[in-house]
């Protein structure tokens, strides 16, 4: 768990694009410039979101076919999020880790929907905070 001390708030990130985004005046962002009216339909909310990193550590019973194929079509959706895939098994169990790359809200909901899966019998994860 991390501490107080080493915990690092992020959210001034989404305030200050929030803030931009209401202050927006005919198309010219204040602080930034003037924006056309073209470029700004092609503002993709989600690059306005740092990128981050995470690992996780999924296992589940080896030879478990049905959570096996649930786990595949996950990865088939994110598979622009999963950066690097291990498998491997251990005393009768299949463990996966992965290592994903991209903005929280992707990352949090890969996270969620392979956490719904029941038969999982380990799962952790870890989320890095974002270079500056």
């Amino acid at each position: 768990m991390v501490t107080k001390e080493e915990y690092k708030n992020n959210s001034y990130v989404i305030r200050e694009a929030l803030i931009r985004l209401m202050n927006e005046k005919d198309g010219a962002l204040s602080g930034t410039g003037a924006i056309d009216v073209e470029s700004e339909s092609q503002l993709d909310p989600s690059s306005l979101l740092p990128k981050l990193s995470a690992s996780l550590l999924v296992s589940i019973k080896e030879g478990d076919s049905k959570t096996e194929k649930k786990i595949n079509k996950l990865e088939i959706s994110y598979h622009d999020t999963i950066v690097h895939k291990i498998s491997f098994n251990i005393a009768g169990f299949k463990t996966l880790t992965y290592i994903l790359e991209n903005n929280l809200p992707v990352i949090q909901s890969f996270i969620t929907e392979l956490n719904s899966l029941k038969d999982l019998q380990s799962f952790r994860y870890i989320i890095n905070t974002p270079e500056e």
